[in-house]
């Protein structure tokens, strides 16, 4: 894990290279397979979700996910308002939920990840054989059904 300290001016350093970064550099170090921790510098305070919030929204060219309507309820719940904790919980299982169906669709179909290899060096064009084998494009499919049931009976939940 990366830990990133964030300073009252809203620069951000990475602490494992010694440099500053921009949100830019951080999402690409996520996007290359790096879980990072944000922190603030001076107090210590975990400021990752806010920061990620923050990528999402300048660096993606925004996050169109959530729809309008959904995203009026956040704020209007928000606050100390009773229902908005009851929102909140059932956002954050739902959320939760979503993370750990997804986080087992990798590690069934695992992302590419770019090697560190000199360009003239050959490519083995067999996997080694502890790699496990690919699976048959009917099972892909068929896992993917099955994710957008699941998905589909959440957004049902969250709806009552």
């Amino acid at each position: 894990m990366v830990t990133i300290k964030k300073y009252g001016n809203r620069r951000l350093y990475d602490s494992s290279s010694s440099r500053y970064i921009n949100l830019d550099d951080l999402a690409k170090l996520i996007r290359e397979g790096e879980s990072v921790e944000v922190v603030d510098a001076r107090t210590g305070e975990n400021l990752t979700q806010a920061v990620l919030l923050q990528v999402l929204l300048e660096t993606q060219g925004g996050f169109t996910g959530f729809p309008t309507g959904f995203l009026h309820r956040l704020i209007r719940y928000g606050g100390d308002n009773p229902m908005g904790k009851v929102f909140a919980q059932q956002l954050s299982l739902g959320m939760e939920m979503l993370d750990t169906q997804i986080a087992q669709f990798e590690s069934r179909f695992p992302r590419p990840t770019p090697r560190a290899e000199p360009r003239s060096a050959p490519r083995d064009p067999e996997p080694p054989p502890d790699e496990p084998a690919p699976r048959p494009e009917h099972a892909a499919g068929e896992e993917l059904s099955s994710l957008r049931e699941r998905l589909a009976a959440l957004e049902k939940k969250l709806k009552k």
